[in-house]
């Protein structure tokens, strides 16, 4: 079994720390870990083991992340490809340009949509970006219902675009939406530190940034115990942090 492919769905609660870096300081052992708003998470692309309505323990792995299709196109599948090796060599351009004929075609691919979307981001082009994420969250998210409050009531996670969540809820976070910036952050945070269990911080260089950038949107909502949370998830994993420093309650 290929273990980053093991997924969990239940979330789990860390233990607590305190850090002499912070000011001021928290006590971080009191915290609990915010709850994931929604009734009901729907993750897609999992073989799994679990009923609908079972109750999953912590730990319990709910089924394994099933294999890519083979093809994502029966006409573009080379284009998306070759831009998935320009894009891995840093050619953006060149993996820009490959994708946009397929895109002409196939205007809601899901994977032509999600290599396009990232590679406009790492190139700086946010605004693009951005109204193309939109796009493939609509199509991936679709059966999501919202409740008249703006609460979730099903929630639903495509285990094949996390890093599609995680990036747009950076974008999020810079037009200041920092609710939606926190529930897209979770919806690619909580399944991956929290639902994997041989999750290793250590592997994942945005996973600073992502706990980080939590406790920031929830600093300008407000939200003392939330933000402090995640100040000290932050702090667990890089103790001499500085930047969190301006966005504690």
């Amino acid at each position: 079994m290929n273990r980053k492919h093991l997924i969990i769905i239940s979330l789990l609660l860390n233990t607590a720390l305190y850090s002499d870096e912070q000011e001021p300081s928290i006590v971080c052992a009191k915290l609990v870990r915010p709850e994931f708003p929604a009734k009901t998470v729907k993750l897609l692309h999992i073989d799994s083991n679990v009923k609908p309505g079972d109750t999953v323990q912590i730990g319990d792995p709910a089924g394994i992340l099933l294999p890519y299709p083979d093809k994502i196109s029966k006409k573009f599948d080379s284009n998306y490809r070759k831009s998935e090796i320009f894009y891995y060599e840093r050619k953006y351009n060149e993996a820009l340009n490959i994708l946009i004929p397929a895109l002409k075609e196939e205007k809601n691919n899901p994977f032509l949509l999600n290599a396009y979307a990232r590679t406009l981001y790492t190139l700086g082009r946010r605004k693009e970006s951005f109204d193309t994420y939109k796009l493939l969250i609509s199509i991936i998210d679709k059966d999501e219902t919202v409740l008249p409050d703006g609460s979730y009531e099903n929630v639903v996670i495509d285990t094949y675009f996390l890093e599609a969540y995680w990036k747009i809820s950076t974008i999020y976070l810079d037009y200041q939406d920092f609710k939606k910036s926190i529930y897209y952050n979770r919806k690619m945070l909580d399944v991956i530190t929290l639902g994997n269990t041989y999750y290793d911080p250590n592997t994942m260089d945005y996973n600073i940034g992502a706990v980080t950038f939590l406790a920031e949107a929830y600093y300008f909502l407000n939200m003392k115990n939330e933000n402090h949370f995640y100040a000290c998830e932050t702090f667990k994993l890089d103790r001499n942090n500085k930047y969190i420093l301006k966005f504690i309650l």
